[in-house]
């Protein structure tokens, strides 16, 4: 057993019920027949299938790409996996070249309410690629019947093949409730909850403006308008019912729910492909790759354009791929740098800080003693140019000397009283 369940339970006053899933006790002596072993394999099937639908839900996990040439009349499918809303496994292990022309038209098939058509654009068709599991029995051998004869000899499919079926449906399957923000704004526009919803009573009673509710279950309120008591008492109780609710639980695949994970949307003219669009109505599963994926492509080689400012100190950032793949050592980095030391986490732009310089190697002696050479004749030259500057202008000052002092004597005097 997997519990002590024996000790207590007949004397605990508790509530007790049962699921649908019933796991095989052996004990020796025990026959077996091929109930017993078909039991055995819908057990761990139906647990499996039941954890992937509720811890992952329903989409694409990886790949199932679908690409495809203007006016082709073929889509290839990438190798991918899938996961529909029973939690079965879809896997493509290799890419698929599907013909439009055995798609096309669609099968006739009903339509729920989540259902969301999709307006045609005059001769262009709007089409939806879906996807989803399938099984069937192979592998047939001999069965020997215990007390019949060689002619009473049957056969009978030993193994199931899993695989996958390729169709085209002409609406997309999801429709999402409105949510909080949505709820929010209704209760402004006179949309008012029920008073009987409230769980934890935080919200007190209706105020006095509350006159009740209409034909369709919403609340009034007295006058025109509707008074701020009203709202902030509505708002009170959306955000409690938001907070109150559990997450709920995803339906199984039902002859009112498809069974199909959409791929992507396509769009076709006379049988032949305009456009793929694998955005529109397709539903990923979120994984830790998914999340991966994100980061890494948007971050990845951004290094340069990011730091934090520690007083005014700039402290690079380590590599983007070595803290998507290790978030314990981007957590101590940004703790240490924005919580400890108090910095602040800047995006300088698309203008990458200069790369440092490389040190030079240091010279050899022969190296130096060449640049002493050079250095030793340039200093001689210099010398020697300015001997030859210092000869020449020390002659012209002597010649421009002599020449003044010649025109003072030639100079004639001048008479008193005459200019």
């Amino acid at each position: 057993m997997s519990a002590n369940t024996d000790k207590c339970a007949d004397r605990d006053k508790t509530f007790c019920d049962y699921n649908e899933f019933r796991r095989l006790r052996y004990f020796h002596g025990m026959l077996l027949d091929d109930k017993d072993f078909q039991a055995e394999q819908q057990y761990h099937a139906g647990k499996r299938r039941l954890l992937n639908r509720m811890l992952h839900g329903s989409g694409v996990v990886c790949g199932l790409d679908i690409k495809g040439k203007k006016d082709g009349q073929w889509i290839e499918i990438s190798s991918g996996l899938a996961l529909d809303c029973s939690g079965n496994e879809i896997w493509v292990p290799k890419t698929q070249h599907v013909d439009l022309n055995s798609l096309l038209p669609p099968k006739e098939k009903p339509k729920n309410a989540e259902c969301k058509e999709v307006d045609d654009q005059g001769d262009v068709k709007t089409y939806y690629i879906g996807i989803r599991y399938e099984e069937k029995p192979t592998n047939p051998v001999s069965v020997y019947l215990p007390s019949g004869s060689c002619e009473e000899k049957t056969c009978e499919n030993s193994r199931y093949k899993e695989g996958f079926c390729i169709e085209v449906v002409d609406c997309c399957p999801e429709k999402y409730p409105p949510g909080l923000i949505k709820t929010l704004c209704d209760c402004e526009n006179g949309i008012l909850p029920d008073a009987s919803t409230q769980l934890c009573r935080d919200c007190g009673q209706p105020p006095k403006d509350f006159t009740g509710y209409n034909a369709q279950g919403q609340g009034q309120a007295q006058g025109q308008g509707q008074g701020v008591d009203s709202v902030a008492w509505c708002k009170c109780v959306r955000l409690e019912e938001f907070c109150e609710t559990s997450v709920e639980c995803p339906d199984c695949c039902s002859c009112d729910k498809c069974c199909f994970v959409v791929l992507g949307q396509i769009q076709v003219k006379d049988c032949k492909l305009q456009s793929i669009c694998i955005n529109e109505c397709r539903q990923y599963v979120l994984t830790g790759r998914l999340l991966r994926h994100m980061l890494l492509g948007v971050f990845a080689g951004s290094e340069d354009y990011f730091y934090v400012d520690v007083n005014g100190v700039q402290t690079p950032l380590p590599d983007v791929g070595e803290l998507v793949n290790n978030p314990i050592k981007a957590l101590c980095f940004f703790l240490q740098n924005l919580v400890v030391d108090n910095g602040s986490f800047e995006y300088r732009g698309c203008q990458a800080p200069a790369a440092p310089q490389q040190p030079q190697p240091a010279p050899t002696a022969e190296q130096i003693k060449a640049q002493m050479a050079i250095l030793t004749k340039r200093q001689a030259d210099l010398q020697s140019d300015i001997a030859k500057f210092r000869e020449v202008n020390l002659a012209r000052i002597e010649e421009l000397d002599k020449v003044n002092a010649e025109a003072t004597t030639e100079k004639p005097a001048t008479k008193p009283g005459k200019k």
